[in-house]
């Protein structure tokens, strides 16, 4: 009993986490577009980089939340 507790917990924490990956994307592209007005290039395309990790890792966050649990067996 307790672990079903402890598994429907971490889920929800999961699944919670994945959008600090959504937010951290957009202020990274807002900084970047901040840098690319200011005419930083450079800067702008790392910090658009960075952006485009974040929502890769945010992707992957969602898809493992949206995941069934797995059932342990007890053999």
């Amino acid at each position: 009993m307790a672990s079903a507790v402890c598994g429907a917990s971490q889920r929800k924490v999961r699944r919670n986490f994945n959008w600090i990956w959504y937010v951290g994307a957009a202020v990274w592209f807002y900084d970047a577009a901040v840098a690319m007005h200011r005419g930083e290039l450079r800067s702008g395309l790392v910090e658009a980089g960075i952006s485009a990790a974040f929502l890769a890792v945010a992707q992957f966050y969602r898809r493992q939340a949206k995941r069934p649990p797995r059932r342990d067996r007890e053999d």
